[in-house]
């Protein structure tokens, strides 16, 4: 039975990702207002609180604004929702950059990362552009406002049972800026049985190739790309505005990856060894495990100090000029409720609210997991996940050593090695490296 209903829960969730439905018994939300949605540092008393969101996070935000009324809170929300056309969302973001610039724009915003090799938009297939391209180099821009306080009080949030590394994110020597919502790595997993070594874990490319693990070798070797950028973590020092990847580091990280791709054997093309390849880590992957027998191992892509990099692919901050900084708070910090990532939502007079809650579509759990991971974990062995897959997912995330915002410049070295093993230049690997570098450098100055 528990099964079938894990089946039925992901079903909800994908279809809840791509229509946006909600719960039978949910009043249905207003019309969106979208873009003619604004706000700025000038608002008048009465004046409703404007949150910036993505397009896939609108059904997901109607059905919270529909709850905060059932429970009585009399704040109004507008949500400035950002296209997924990229001609239209061109323009509006160039707007709200004006308008941020000097001094307005809206109160909040709950936004996605740009994930690297995550297509967004099917019409160009690349992915859509980030409002802030760079969200940890804002940080140091004074577009946000400082959190701190608010967290520390907040019961909702609970900073103890955040996973610390990932919250850190938001965090510089000045105060708190960034509220990471859901995060993620990269990650094979694989299953047991066919290592030779039931315990072998590898802390860098180097490491795997010298092993005995032919199967596994095998297996990663048709997923190269998807080493990348997280191999070469940590990338950026924005305190200090340098970059910390170097070219030596950038091209023997490309030279390895290629030796792996020699190994490729058509055996292991579409492995049944394998149960993901290398993409991130979400909470839909981790509740098929539950319909398993199998016992897996979790291989997370080592970064260059031999630990793993977790990518936050959700995020939301407070425009250092809102209105209404205290309500739009009020608002984020309902996310991380367990009620909506354990599927339990919100009861408020026989109605029912966040059941089929999701994050939205990019950064949501068809591709993430939340930061209360531990909790979540614990919700996970309710479906009766296998014991020894369980303790190899917490020890893979027990190697998070750092963490980071998915950026433009992420992007810069996905492409990169992409270009390297698909494009067939006519430049050799270190003219593209320092190609990328140098391009890196100039978007990190700019």
């Amino acid at each position: 039975m528990k099964k079938l209903a894990l089946l039925l829960t992901v079903c909800l969730l994908a279809w809840s990702a791509f229509a946006g439905c909600q719960t039978q018994d949910t009043p249905q939300p207003p019309e969106p207002s979208g873009s003619e949605a604004s706000a700025s540092s000038t608002a008048q008393e009465g004046d409703p609180v404007v949150l910036c969101i993505e397009d896939s996070f609108e059904q997901d935000a109607y059905e919270l604004e529909n709850y905060l009324k059932a429970t009585g809170v009399e704040t109004e929300y507008e949500f400035l929702v950002l296209p997924n056309n990229t001609e239209d969302r061109e323009t509006e973001l160039t707007r709200l950059r004006t308008e941020i610039m000097a001094g307005e724009g809206p109160d909040a915003f709950i936004l996605n990362a740009t994930i690297p090799g995550y297509v967004t938009d099917l019409s160009t297939m690349e992915p859509t552009e980030a409002l802030f391209p760079n969200v940890e180099k804002s940080m140091y821009s004074h577009l946000f406002l400082d959190v701190e306080e608010m967290v520390q009080n907040s019961e909702t949030i609970d900073l103890a049972n955040c996973n610390p590394t990932v919250m850190d994110v938001g965090v510089t020597s000045g105060g708190r800026f960034l509220l990471p919502l859901t995060y993620t790595f990269s990650v094979h997993i694989f299953d047991t049985a066919h290592l030779n070594d039931p315990n072998f874990t590898f802390t860098s490319l180097e490491e795997l190739l010298q092993s005995d693990e032919e199967s596994l070798k095998g297996t990663l070797a048709w997923g190269s790309f998807r080493l990348f950028p997280d191999c070469l973590d940590p990338l950026v020092d924005y305190e200090g505005q340098n970059l910390l990847v170097t070219r030596e580091a950038m091209q023997q990280a490309v030279e390895q990856a290629d030796a792996l791709v020699d190994l490729q054997d058509e055996s292991y093309s579409e492995s049944p060894l394998v149960y993901q390849s290398g993409t991130g880590i979400s909470m839909y992957s981790l509740l098929g495990l539950s319909s398993e027998d199998t016992e897996y191992t979790f291989f997370p892509v080592p970064n260059r100090n031999g630990g793993v990099t977790a990518a936050v692919t959700f995020y939301a901050a407070i425009n250092a000029n809102a209105a209404y900084p205290q309500e739009a708070f009020d608002f984020i910090e309902l996310l991380y409720s367990e009620e909506l990532f354990t599927e339990q939502g919100f009861e408020v007079n026989g109605f029912h609210y966040g059941t089929t809650f999701s994050y939205g579509n990019h950064g949501g759990l068809s591709v993430s997991i939340p930061v209360k991971d531990e909790i979540f974990f614990q919700y996970l062995e309710s479906y009766d996940i296998l014991p020894g897959t369980m303790v190899s997912l917490r020890k893979a995330v027990e190697r998070i050593d750092s963490a980071k915002v998915y950026s433009d410049l992420d992007l810069a070295i996905y492409q990169m090695y992409n270009t390297w093993r698909y494009d067939h230049l006519e430049e050799t690997l270190e003219e593209l490296v320092d190609r990328t570098v140098s391009t890196m450098e100039m978007t990190l100055a700019e």
